[in-house]
């Protein structure tokens, strides 16, 4: 084959197969974007056109908007008689319910009080704050416990430093279930913030074993009387019972609810604690006056004595809740002394009748 014919072939090459091509590549063009578009093309189709044709795409559209109508239907349908049964009468229960409702398991608690971090104040609070910060009609948060600590030396400063875990049962009369609802938090809040304080004056933790109602009588009883009911409770394994209540304390209580002697080889077990008028957290002072007792601490009756002046918890003084909890060194040091102790043991069905 000569020079020529090859370039003759050639140009006829050129001459059809570029048209050829260019044919070819403007259907592949035409071919991918229908494919792409194919869901606008119908659309267009459709409506513009008036082809029956369906369109990709709205047939679940569709469906949703079915499903949508069925679940209204069902929303506007009457109630089942179930659903319109009336809520069960939650009246106040009899004194005569059992004593526990509710076990409180054992929670390891921090050795020194948590800092807690300042919170943000809201940019727009519901209610609006009062002059001092408050938001009116909601108490505000208690800050974290703190206790006056003072310094110790020799034996004292090292049972201080020997951990003790004591556990803690804790029963509410009628009198206090009826001022707090939330009467269990309120229990739970209260010995965990004397557990606080107890850490750091003697080394002592305090454990919520359990927390159940007292079923006496609301009227009619007096301190002696509601002691002597007390100790006929079972501790369920816990080492001290107290009993929490809201009534006033009227001095009755009989010559063993007083501190162990020095010679008694027992702390005490059983202890009612009052409330003190006046404080956000009414049974504090009385819970750390009354553990101390049990403990070995003595009251403290005489105004002029420098411990009631400075505001001890073993004083009957009227000590502003502002100020932090305190006790005087001698009796800080009765504690110390006898915190390794056992406590008295629970006495039989026999000897626990009053």
């Amino acid at each position: 084959m000569n020079r020529t014919r090859i370039i003759a072939i050639a140009k006829l090459a050129i001459l059809f197969g570029g048209p050829l091509s260019l044919i070819f590549g403007l259907f592949s063009c035409g071919v991918y974007c229908g494919v792409e578009n194919r869901a606008g093309i119908l659309g267009f189709e459709r409506d513009w056109l008036g082809i029956d044709v369906e369109v990709p795409g709205e047939e679940s559209k569709s469906e949703s908007k079915s499903d949508e109508s069925k679940s209204e239907s069902k929303s506007d349908a009457p109630e089942s008689d179930a659903d319109t049964k009336s809520e069960p009468d939650t009246k106040s229960e009899p004194d005569t319910k059992p004593e526990v409702v509710a076990k409180v398991e054992p929670q390891p608690q921090p050795a020194k009080p948590p800092v807690q971090p300042p919170q943000p104040a809201p940019t727009s609070p519901a209610v609006p704050p009062t002059n001092n910060g408050a938001v009116a009609g909601v108490p505000a948060p208690l800050p974290p416990p703190r206790t006056k600590v003072d310094p110790l030396e020799g034996p004292a400063a090292e049972a201080r430093g020997v951990e003790k875990v004591v556990q803690v049962k804790v029963l509410v009369d009628r009198s206090f279930i009826d001022a707090r609802p939330d009467w269990i938090d309120v229990v739970q809040r209260t010995v965990s913030r004397a557990s606080h304080i107890y850490e750091e004056q003697f080394g002592i933790r305090l454990q919520l074993w359990a927390v159940g109602r007292w079923s006496v009588p609301s009227e009619g009883m007096n301190a002696a009387a509601l002691l002597d009911d007390l100790r006929t409770r079972p501790r369920e394994g816990s080492q001290i019972l107290l009993g929490f209540t809201d009534r006033r304390f009227d001095g009755t209580s009989p010559e063993r609810a007083g501190p162990p002697t020095e010679d008694d080889p027992f702390n005490g077990a059983y202890g009612v604690v009052y409330g003190t008028n006046g404080h956000r957290e009414t049974h504090l002072r009385t819970l750390l006056h009354r553990l101390s007792r049990l403990m070995g601490a003595v009251d403290i009756n005489e105004p002029e004595d420098p411990a009631w002046k400075a505001g001890s918890w073993m004083s009957y003084a009227a000590v502003p809740e502002t100020q932090d909890p305190w006790i005087d060194e001698a009796n800080r040091k009765r504690v110390l002394e006898r915190k390794q102790w056992p406590f008295e043991p629970e006495p039989t069905p026999a000897e626990a009748q009053p």
